[in-house]
């Protein structure tokens, strides 16, 4: 069990853009990266508390036991249901139950929680229903694996004319800009998130110090305000947020884990837990802009690391990991990237 755990829940006043590989906008995430939530509120604690005070909240990170805080990803949320990544180790070995867990992204906080204690997961419902009542488990295009219980709950998000749940819906809008020089148009493309009322992100935090709660919620007000993502100029990515406390029930003697956040291992020691036995894991490609007023021209330097989701057989540490100094050619100060795992235990 985890102690001392909140959830921030953010509900969007506008559409988010996360971006994505792809050429230009097109692409865009339906949730936010750990890394790209820290950069975003490392920008912002520069701002309200001072450039000394960011650079001492990040030197903490390199003093063992003395971490700030740890933060899990966002990911979507449908009133009181939470969703958490689809852990990449199927809890069924067969190769059908495999092949259909496979194209699964976000499991309700009942699910996750089955898997963690190692009961079964049901793909569908029972056979014996209310006469006219279908009762999916897996929702939004397949995309959602809910519990039975979860049922009655969203069925305030229910889309009847797709007759599906919609917690979010991904619209692509073509857009056209002028050459400077010929006035020639060229069309492209720019994809934004649209959530449902009532619906939007949740991310789980857990403090070292209960101190740096007032400042770290400060820069989430402060991020709500100004948008979180791209096209913040033209007021994507406004929130409100609301805090909650958070209790997920991990096994005592958990021999396996699964991260919350992307990975970034510190050591080869590390590394080696992923070649181990009973893991599996994706690697995700990290790249991007700084956000930084003084270098927002400059690109981060690249990195590779372990995706939401992986199942490392390892007992959970939560100070697996390692803030990397990505800085750029040209940059005046350093560019760190928020590696750290949020390591929830499984039996």
């Amino acid at each position: 069990m985890m102690q001392g755990a909140a959830v921030y829940e953010l509900h969007f006043r506008a559409p988010l853009h996360i971006g994505e590989r792809g050429i230009g906008q097109e692409e865009t995430r339906d949730f936010v990266p750990a890394d790209t939530l820290f950069s975003a509120l490392c920008t912002l604690w520069a701002f309200l508390h001072g450039e000394s005070a960011l650079n001492e909240l990040l030197a903490r990170y390199r003093d063992e036991g003395r971490e700030p805080f740890f933060l899990t990803s966002a990911f979507p949320f449908a009133g009181e249901i939470r969703f958490y990544p689809k852990p990449l180790r199927p809890p069924d070995t067969s190769l059908e139950f495999a092949k259909r867990w496979k194209s699964i992204r976000w499991v309700s906080e009942r699910v996750f929680q089955a898997y963690l204690n190692g009961e079964p997961i049901r793909l569908e419902a029972e056979s014996q229903q209310p006469p006219g009542e279908s009762r999916r488990l897996l929702l939004q295009d397949g995309k959602i694996l809910i519990h039975p219980d979860d049922w009655q709950a969203l069925q305030a998000f229910w889309n009847y004319e797709a007759d599906d749940l919609r917690i979010y819906e991904v619209a692509t809008v073509p857009r056209v800009t002028l050459d400077r020089i010929s006035n020639a148009s060229q069309i492209w493309l720019f994809s934004e998130v649209h959530f449902t009322q009532g619906c939007g992100l949740w991310f789980g935090t857990v403090f070292g110090e209960t101190g740096y709660q007032q400042p770290f919620e400060a820069c989430l007000r402060l991020l709500g305000d100004t948008g979180l993502g791209g096209e913040r100029n033209a007021g994507r990515g406004l929130f409100n947020f609301e805090r909650r406390e958070w209790t997920l029930h991990s096994p005592s003697t958990a021999s396996r884990f699964v991260t919350l956040s992307p990975w970034l291992p510190a050591n080869t020691e590390q590394l080696g837990w992923l070649r181990a036995e009973g893991s599996a894991y994706e690697l995700t490609l990290k790249r991007g802009w700084l956000g930084s007023p003084h270098a927002s021209n400059l690109r981060r330097k690249e990195v590779w690391m372990i995706g939401e989701g992986s199942v490392i057989a390892h007992p959970p540490e939560f100070r697996a990991g390692q803030l990397v100094n990505l800085q750029p050619d040209g940059a005046s100060h350093p560019a760190y990237r928020y590696g750290y795992a949020f390591p929830v235990g499984v039996k």
